[in-house]
């Protein structure tokens, strides 16, 4: 058998044992989906039977809501649940149409709830539409009417559905992922199982919040039952309802307690279900109580207490009670299946998977075996063969698989490196008495070439193997001897360059060092001239300063003569009012005396009884004359003092104008002297500028020196080094010889003869007109550096 057959016997075999594995498991899986479904299909029969319930109970809390209100808006629960109802049944007989005792069950329920909507609910709102506003029960109708019970109870009915609905996601949420881990199989049993288990929580949460619904729609119920008929049972029925309400909310707490926000549900429908208790049932059960029995409302109360409703309710409540544990039983069974399917699945797959490992452990190592034993043989002898031995022995050539065709084939391959190393030692004697003589040929003319001739050559033919060693040695010294003979020539030509590069160098750093001197005195004149252009315009801005200063003092000065000049104009103003003022005082004076005059006369016609008064009128005019001669005097120096006060306003005015041309001629002044002082910086900036280049340039000549000094040295030793090379160049003999370097005199070179001090004389002429050339050369001189 071949190996390549071998090797994939023993692959597959392992691989079939797996795809067994695989094929059970998906079976296992197909098995697990089937059951699965089946148990969704319960779950879901399940819940549409609670809603069938639960819209049943709508229907009695909404009758019984209206017989106590009387309004019709209280028969809208009654209206949708009948609706719902019948529809949900009929739905629900399609569901388990394959389930003929289940079809039956739900035909017996719809025709008990038909059987109470006609008996009994139709007949008790016609009774009630007759009895309207009944008296004595008016109170506990007004109660009702409030809707308190109303508004609690639909804010607990919403608070439930919103739990509901948060819970129906999860658990749709849940199928798919159970789902795709059956249908992908990608995933143990063990998760399997934990996923179903986890949609059957969700589940199980589902069916306990509509039962709490439904617990707390019965209890609404009962209570508006005994509102009423007073009938105490239906208070028995509302206890047990609250201690299921109390089971159902502390098993849904536990089955959420990872999940805050349903949490948080839970307890809020439990403070409402608290207040509800409190605010809305208490208060009606209690004036129940007190109403007892009253008239008009009697019949109505009798009619409740007969309890035909009661029967036709529990009987219904019987067989859908009956047909969820029916299905109860179903799901019960279908999990029991799909478990014990799993559990198979999960002791199946480890033993099939042992197996075949197993097995094709044994599979691999027998071929394995079988194949490593062979090529083990092989290698030995491969081994021998690379050790040179040509003997050794070549097993398993018996073999019909790929090793045999190995061992033949190697078999082949050493006969034939047998009869390779026999041609191959003959071979080798002739190459040894051949490259013998080469190698005496090759050293006689290498030791004449060690000692500087450069024009032998190997004659005689090699053998054809070495012909071209020949060629190229030949070849070799004839490229020698031409590259020495440049070498030869060209010794020469740098001997002479060097002889000319040192005779420049050394004209060019005499030259360098008398340049450097003149750099060096003409930074030092215009260090000099710097200084005093700097000296001169620090005295220029001094003397620009002081005549800032007589500016501002003669500005002041005429500052001063203006105050003064408009002080005396003052002061003629004054002396013109107080003239004004004498000539007021004056014909005052003249009026008094008039009157005095005027009074005498008027004494004196009076006669001894007016001497008095003329004596008084007397004195009177006395006074006013010298009142009138006091202001003549006034006036008169008043006079005076204004015509020189109006001679010193002139004055002072001529002297204003005399210090305000002042002023303008300081001004003027001081601008021409700010213009020089202005004119002695920018000098003084210019030949600071000049200095420092003059000082760089000097810089750059003191390195250019020392770089000459370098130069030349460099030249000197140039020329020694190219003797030194013409000497060492004498040693070789070559074809066509040409005469020593060390014998000929120096050539001119390509750069011309420097050898002429005459040439370099020559060169200094126009430095030194620069030099010396007029002061426009001299700027374009310091331009251009």
């Amino acid at each position: 058998m071949k190996t390549k057959t071998k090797v994939i016997l023993a692959a597959v075999f392992p691989l079939v044992l797996v795809a067994g594995v695989g094929t059970m498991t998906i079976y296992d899986l197909q098995k697990m989906e089937k059951t699965s479904g089946w148990v969704n299909h319960t779950q879901k029969v399940l819940q549409a039977s609670e809603g069938i319930v639960a819209s049943a109970v709508d229907m009695e809390t909404g009758l019984r809501g209206y017989l106590l209100a009387g309004q019709e808006e209280y028969l809208e629960p009654y209206t949708a649940g009948s609706e719902r109802a019948f529809q949900a049944l009929e739905n629900l007989r399609q569901t388990v149409s394959d389930n003929p005792t289940q079809v039956e069950r739900l035909q017996q329920a719809e025709t008990v709830l038909r059987s109470w909507q006609t008996d009994v609910a139709e007949g008790a709102i016609e009774l009630r539409r007759e009895i309207g506003d009944a008296l004595t029960m008016n109170d506990m109708a007004d109660e009702v009417k409030e809707a308190k019970s109303e508004t609690f109870f639909k804010t607990i009915h919403g608070a439930i559905l919103k739990f509901v609905e948060e819970e129906e996601v999860l658990l749709a949420d849940r199928r798919q992922v159970f789902n795709t881990l059956v249908r992908t199989g990608i995933a143990g049993p063990d998760y399997i199982n934990s996923s179903l288990a986890a949609v059957e929580k969700a589940y199980e949460s589902i069916m306990d919040s509509r039962e709490l619904l439904t617990a707390a729609i019965s209890m609404d119920s009962s209570v508006r039952g005994y509102l009423l008929s007073g009938d105490e049972s239906y208070l028995k029925r509302l206890q047990d309802g609250n201690d299921r309400f109390d089971v159902l909310n502390k098993s849904l707490n536990e089955a959420v307690n990872d999940r805050l926000i349903q949490v948080n549900r839970l307890q809020k429908i439990q403070k409402l279900f608290k207040l509800w208790r409190d605010v809305a049932v208490t208060p009606l059960l209690d004036m129940r109580r007190e109403i007892g029995d009253a008239s008009t409302m009697d019949d109505m109360a009798d009619l409740v207490r007969e309890g035909r409703g009661k029967q036709y309710f529990d009987e219904f409540r019987g067989l859908m009670t009956a047909f969820k544990a029916e299905e109860q039983t179903l799901m019960q069974e279908r999990q029991a299946a799909n478990i014990a399917i799993s559990e198979q699945a999960r002791n199946m797959i480890p033993i099939a998977i042992g197996t075949a490992i197993l097995l094709g452990s044994i599979v691999a190592f027998l071929v394995g075996t079988s194949i490593a034993r062979a090529v083990n043989k092989i290698t030995v002898s491969m081994k021998g063969l690379a050790d040179g031995n040509n003997a050794v022995d070549i097993q398993g050539q018996e073999r019909g698989d790929e090793v045999g065709e190995m061992a033949r084939a190697l078999e082949v391959f050493r006969d034939a490196l047998a009869e390779m190393q026999e041609l191959e030692k003959q071979k080798a004697e002739g190459r040894d008495a051949e490259l013998k003589r080469v190698v005496e040929e090759l050293s006689s003319h290498l030791s004449e070439l060690s000692h500087g001739r450069l024009n032998v050559r190997i004659e005689e033919a090699f053998p054809e193997d070495y012909e071209m060693l020949r060629h190229d040695f030949n070849e070799t010294v004839s490229t020698l001897n031409r590259i020495v003979g440049e070498v030869i020539e060209t010794s020469s030509s740098i001997r002479n360059g060097a002889v000319e590069i040192s005779q420049a160098s050394d004209d060019l750093s005499h030259r360098t060092e008398s340049q450097a001197a003149t750099l060096e005195q003409t930074a030092a004149a215009l260090d000099e001239l710097t200084a005093s252009v700097k000296s001169a315009a620090e005295g220029a801005r001094r003397v620009e300063n002081t005549m800032e200063d007589a500016r501002r003092e003669a500005e002041s000065s005429d500052q001063v003569v203006q105050n003064a000049v408009t002080a005396m104009t003052e002061i003629e103003q004054s002396s013109s009012s107080i003239s004004q003022i004498i000539s007021v005082i004056d014909d005052i004076a003249f009026q008094t005396n008039l009157l005095a005059l005027n009074a005498g006369v008027e004494a004196a016609r009076a006669g001894e009884a007016g001497r008095g008064f003329a004596v008084v009128a007397s004195e009177v005019r006395a006074l006013a004359q010298r009142s009138s001669d006091a202001a003549m005097e006034i006036k008169t120096l008043i006079g005076d003092s204004t015509k020189q006060v109006e001679r010193g306003v002139d004055l002072v005015g001529k002297a204003g104008e005399a210090l305000q041309s002042i002023v303008t001629q300081v001004s003027q002044i001081s601008r021409q002297v700010s213009e020089i002082a202005e004119g002695a910086v920018d000098q003084s900036t210019g030949l600071g500028e000049i200095n420092i280049g003059v000082t760089q340039l000097d810089k750059v000549t003191q390195q250019n020196a020392a770089m000459v000094e370098q130069a030349t040295a460099a030249g000197h030793m140039l020329k020694s080094d190219a003797g030194k090379l013409s000497e060492l160049m004498g040693h070789f003999q070559a074809e066509d010889a040409v005469q020593s370097p060390a014998s000929q005199s120096p050539a001119p070179s390509a750069h011309g003869d420097f050898g002429d001090e005459a040439g370099w004389d020559t060169a200094e002429a126009p430095v030194e007109e620069e030099v010396l050339g007029t002061g426009t050369d001299g700027n374009r001189g310091w331009q251009d550096f």
